[in-house]
């Protein structure tokens, strides 16, 4: 009952302070814009600024796609990226970014005078909510034209990529995303397959050893999620592992963090390797990249195998989750990664636990797509 309340006068207060933040930056000098195909010619847009402050690694893998096809019809736009944590991690090999910002938030005002002082022509924000801290982040950057989501009604936006309309909601995240380019005149053959460009730093891996020399052909299984009850337990990697184990497959289990800890007590089982060197997502990027197979709970490994086109096996909440259409939005963009979901939660005041997938499915799955001897 009084975490229900507290939640309650949390979203009570939060309305408030974004209606508050919405008078004091919803502002911004409009300029004449032409809209239509040659949007960036017309509108003299030779620099792009996309925000990804939000720090989330699969929606900056969704990202990539847009950056290759804006260089490819004009490649000598510069394109700059507001990254955050691991998800800059994702972009800093890329050849189409040019520049990569790092968001702080206690230098959100320095990194905003930086920005305005590079002059970008067009600001591109993905944001369904927008904060205070970044409404007033956008309104600093003073770029020449900001587009946003559902910003119709905005003074701080000059375009706005609107839902139902441009996309839908039930669309894959790809799809929303083709809008963005489409509304500055990116059209035509668009291709949305995902880049990752991996770390040179990374191949130390190569040198992975086990008992019987060096690994070579073995999958990757990524026990965690965004939260507990989305990632797997111990109890479901054992099961995992001892059925491998009957094919003689070598596991190598993803973590980051301290998480490590917790997997010990499974590095003494038969073909198991946990590698002591994951110190980023680009360390996982490059086990990924060289496995046979990935099995994960997480979308952002989902995008990051579609992209190195890796098959897979991802387990995803029934029902396509809270709103109904997670499993369609976020579904892999490769052919060979296959979604299988976990069981409802019991009563509302449960949280779904993505350990109850069908165990048979999973190893049915698995027999499919590698072909090992027993």
């Amino acid at each position: 009952m009084f975490r229900r309340l507290n939640r309650r006068i949390q979203d009570f207060l939060r309305e408030k302070r974004l209606k508050i933040g919405k008078i004091l930056f919803d502002r911004k000098v409009r300029l004449k814009l032409i809209t239509g195909e040659n949007f960036i010619i017309k509108n003299n847009i030779n620099s792009i600024l996309f925000l990804r402050y939000d720090g989330k690694i699969g929606d900056m893998v969704v990202n990539t796609f847009m950056f290759r096809e804006i260089k490819k019809r004009y490649p000598n736009i510069k394109i700059g990226v507001v990254a955050r944590g691991q998800n800059k991690k994702i972009i800093e090999n890329n050849p189409f970014v040019d520049i990569i910002y790092d968001y702080n938030k206690k230098s959100v005002c320095n990194l905003a005078e930086k920005i305005r002082k590079d002059r970008y022509d067009l600001l591109i924000d993905f944001s369904e909510v927008l904060k205070v801290k970044q409404m007033m982040f956008i309104n600093k950057c003073k770029c020449r034209f900001n587009i946003g989501l559902d910003k119709r009604d905005w003074q701080l936006f000059d375009i706005s990529i609107n839902s139902n309309e441009d996309f839908y909601w039930t669309d894959h995240i790809t799809e929303r995303y083709c809008a963005y380019l489409k509304k500055i005149g990116i059209i035509g053959n668009i291709n949305s397959e995902y880049d990752i460009y991996n770390d040179e730093n990374t191949k130390k891996f190569d040198y992975i050893s086990y008992s019987n020399g060096v690994v070579k052909d073995y999958i990757v299984i990524n026990p965690y999620g965004a939260s507990n009850h989305k990632s797997f337990n111990l109890r479901t990697l054992e099961k995992l592992i001892l059925f491998l184990q009957s094919y003689n497959i070598n596991i190598i289990l993803l973590y980051y963090g301290d998480k490590i800890k917790e997997l010990y007590q499974l590095s003494q089982l038969k073909n198991v390797i946990i590698p002591r060197e994951i110190s980023s997502i680009n360390d996982s990027i490059y086990l990924i990249s060289n496995s046979k197979l990935v099995i994960t709970p997480d979308t952002s490994i989902v995008h990051i195998a579609s992209a190195l086109k890796k098959s897979g096996i991802a387990v995803y909440p029934p029902n396509g989750g809270q709103y109904g259409v997670d499993h369609i939005v976020w579904a892999p963009n490769y052919k060979d990664m296959t979604v299988i979901f976990c069981e409802d939660k019991k009563s509302k005041y449960d949280e779904i636990d993505i350990n109850t997938f069908d165990m048979k499915e999973m190893e049915q799955f698995i027999v499919e797509k590698i072909e090992f001897k027993k």
